[in-house]
């Protein structure tokens, strides 16, 4: 079997996506939406989260979301209270990462599961700027605050989630996974 890699919903049990397949998809998008594009708008919203286990905790603040047009903006901040440093990867493309937005059908954490199992998991909107810089190695203690932000409207009146990674531990490539919030926001 080729290389997976494991999504996490904040504060979820690990998540296997399946082999290059869900990296493919991870670059795609879904097709042609019929969705209305959120107008622009900043949404505080606050949120405190631990991609990690209780043992290796890996705390994300989500504090916000801007939305412009054509641009969006999140600002956080994580700390890597892990036992081992964190790569912060995407294979294949050199100083890129998933950082990026995520619409979802439903609020439901069995949706993230479930496309998380089946590898439908599709970052629609991938970061391309980061103040200040991307983070690349995240040793134990450590950690980035900032924001990152992209391009393209944002779907209005659906749920959308947070997605960070890929964070690649010590060992294989294999072990890599990506952050997604467990808390969703919808843009009006």
């Amino acid at each position: 079997m080729g290389p997976q890699i494991r999504a996490r919903a904040l504060g979820l049990a690990n998540l296997k996506l399946a082999g290059l397949a869900a990296v493919a998809l991870f670059l795609g998008g879904c097709g042609g939406s019929e969705a209305r594009v959120a107008e622009p708008q900043v949404v505080r919203l606050g949120w405190h989260e631990n991609c990690g286990t209780r043992a290796d905790r890996l705390p994300i603040t989500t504090r916000r979301l801007v939305v412009g047009k054509g641009r969006w903006r999140v600002d956080l901040s994580f700390r890597n209270e892990m036992h081992v440093p964190l790569n912060v990867v995407r294979p294949h493309h050199p100083g890129q990462t998933w950082f990026g937005l995520e619409p979802f059908r439903t609020t439901s954490l069995q949706e993230v599961r479930d496309r998380a199992a089946t590898g439908a998991i599709h970052v629609q909107t991938v970061a391309d700027r980061f103040s200040p810089s991307r983070p690349a190695l995240i040793p134990p203690g450590h950690g980035w605050s900032g924001s990152f932000a992209g391009p393209g409207g944002l779907p209005a009146d659906v749920p959308i989630r947070v997605v960070l990674g890929a964070f690649l531990p010590p060992g294989p490539i294999t072990d890599r996974f990506l952050c997604i919030s467990e808390k969703a926001v919808r843009l009006r």
